[in-house]
């Protein structure tokens, strides 16, 4: 995927995923905003008027949270078989 850099507010962000799912984009960003790493949505609200037919809306990070967000993202997480239940 390429990545696309843009300037927001004196800060450079970058575009480290593409989403066609609306609610897969909210999920990865609480994901990284549950982290404390902030991000945005760039084209949210153009996809919640025209539906997918766009070009899916692009989760941007900082430059600098770049890596630290990718990990994140990438992270499966616990299985089923990590967690116990509270009894």
């Amino acid at each position: 995927m390429a990545e696309q850099a843009e300037e927001r507010s004196g800060e450079q962000m970058v575009t480290i995923e593409r989403f066609r799912d609306m609610l897969q984009a909210e999920m990865a960003k609480g994901r990284l905003d549950s982290a404390g790493i902030r991000c945005f949505l760039a084209g949210e609200n153009a996809g919640l008027l025209y539906g997918n037919g766009l070009d899916g809306v692009l989760l941007q990070v900082s430059a600098a949270e770049e890596d630290d967000a990718r990990a994140i993202l990438n992270d499966p997480g616990t299985t089923d078989d990590d967690v116990t239940a509270v009894e």
